[in-house]
């Protein structure tokens, strides 16, 4: 048991140093001509943990570089717009070689067409990590380096490689949907919101959850479209079920790649009056890595004009990470979501110590605690005594479509929680 114990701390140890260093022992090369911006991804990068950073103007001299590498190259980051050998050009030469190291693409073009190269990658099959637009942030960074050391994109083409003729076509036929999982209070059993979350209703595969399509959404430039996609969904459902006397919320994540475009807020109200909903009606989830950002003020800008519009906002896995978000940031949020992972991993008579600091700035805040993922009766039972004031997750009930959700409404009322906790 104490080796077991010792085994397991050695290991946590090692996922929050891959958190905070996520780049750790990594070998990257930069391929970028802009002199200034290579400069700031290589000290980025080193910052990130990176054990070795090569850096080349452009695709000729990157080639050189990965024939003569003295540390290996794990991963490139290559710009598409280049005098000399430009992008494309490089990922053509590259796959000639059959190299099998990770690309992410990285440029200032506009979305579409960058999702045209990253879809020309995948034909060549390059290891394509995703694309990301500038400039280049640890947030935007982070995620596609864990793809890369998790192995979840191999060499070969696998059957979530979906290609961007097939995302356009899924698009165009509405494939893409809307799913709710309720959110209800845990003393009551009062449903409180509809958590909203992306589905594929494939022809041909059935229904598909993120896992099996977001990797290749965001690889070919779409993540932006995408979330305005879901947004949009998100709020005509609420509406639907404002019109017909279910009076609930909706909570929706917010996918964009970067909320410090200003512009955001607005646009973001003008897709709830196309639908004609309150912007009360909508809670707003961010991701904490979206506020770890170098453009932290027009960051508060968007969140400030968010909630002068109206709508909630929630911390996504609020103290997951190795360091609490900006203490500016916070005090836009009106609520803080907490995995039950956290909550499941101590049944003692208070709240461990991961989790006890998030209920804690919950408490110093004033908003209320929601638990994500609730798959157990133990779990409501601690969530709720140790201070949550809400939750979710497959014990309360699964995630639904929305012409499911009145029924389950009507059927949720008038339940007692401690029914609800026995069912």
């Amino acid at each position: 048991m104490a080796a077991d114990s010792s085994h397991d701390r050695a290991q946590a140890r090692n996922r929050q140093m891959e958190r905070q260093m996520p780049c750790n022992n990594l070998g990257f090369l930069v391929v970028e001509d802009h002199e200034f911006q290579r400069r700031c991804l290589v000290q980025l990068l080193t910052s990130l943990g990176a054990a070795a950073v090569q850096s080349a103007q452009d695709g000729e001299e990157a080639l050189k570089l990965i024939a003569r590498a003295a540390h290996p190259v794990d991963i490139v980051i290559c710009d598409v717009s280049m005098p000399g050998m430009d992008g494309m050009e490089f990922v053509r030469r590259w796959s000639e070689r059959g190299d099998s190291t990770s690309l992410i693409l990285m440029s200032a073009i506009d979305p579409a067409l960058l999702g045209n190269v990253a879809n020309m990658a995948m034909a060549y099959e390059v290891r394509l990590l995703g694309v990301a637009s500038k400039p280049a942030t640890a947030a935007k960074l982070a995620p596609l380096v864990e793809l890369h050391r998790s192995q979840q994109l191999r060499s070969s083409p696998d059957e979530n490689a979906f290609s961007f003729d097939e995302i356009t076509a899924a698009w165009v036929g509405d494939e893409f949907e809307c799913w709710f999982e309720p959110r209800i209070n845990l003393a009551t059993g009062a449903p409180r919101a509809m958590a909203a979350l992306p589905r594929w209703r494939h022809v041909a595969r059935g229904v598909l959850e993120p896992d099996a399509f977001m990797t290749a959404v965001k690889a070919r430039g779409l993540e932006d479209d995408f979330a305005w996609l879901h947004l949009q969904q998100a709020a005509a459902a609420c509406r639907r079920w404002q019109r017909h006397g279910d009076g609930t919320t909706v909570s929706v994540n917010l996918g964009f790649q970067s909320l410090a475009d200003v512009s955001l807020a607005p646009r973001i109200h003008h897709v709830l009056q196309r639908e004609g909903l309150d912007p009360r009606l909508m809670i707003l989830g961010v991701d904490a890595a979206a506020l770890d950002s170098d453009q932290l003020a027009p960051v508060l800008e968007t969140l400030a004009r968010l909630r002068l519009l109206g709508f909630g906002l929630a911390i996504n896995d609020f103290g997951s990470g190795p360091a609490a978000p900006d203490r500016r940031a916070m005090a836009a949020f009106t609520e803080l979501h907490i995995s039950s992972s956290r909550v499941g991993s101590d049944c003692g008579a208070s709240a461990p110590a991961s989790l006890a600091g998030a209920l804690e700035a919950a408490q110093q805040l004033k908003v209320p605690a929601v638990a994500i993922g609730l798959s157990s009766k133990l779990e409501w039972t601690k969530a709720h005594e140790w201070g949550c004031r809400f939750g979710q997750g497959p014990f309360i009930a699964h995630p639904m479509s929305r012409a499911a959700v009145p029924r389950w409404l009507t059927n949720r009322q008038g339940v007692e929680p401690r029914q609800s906790m026995n069912k």
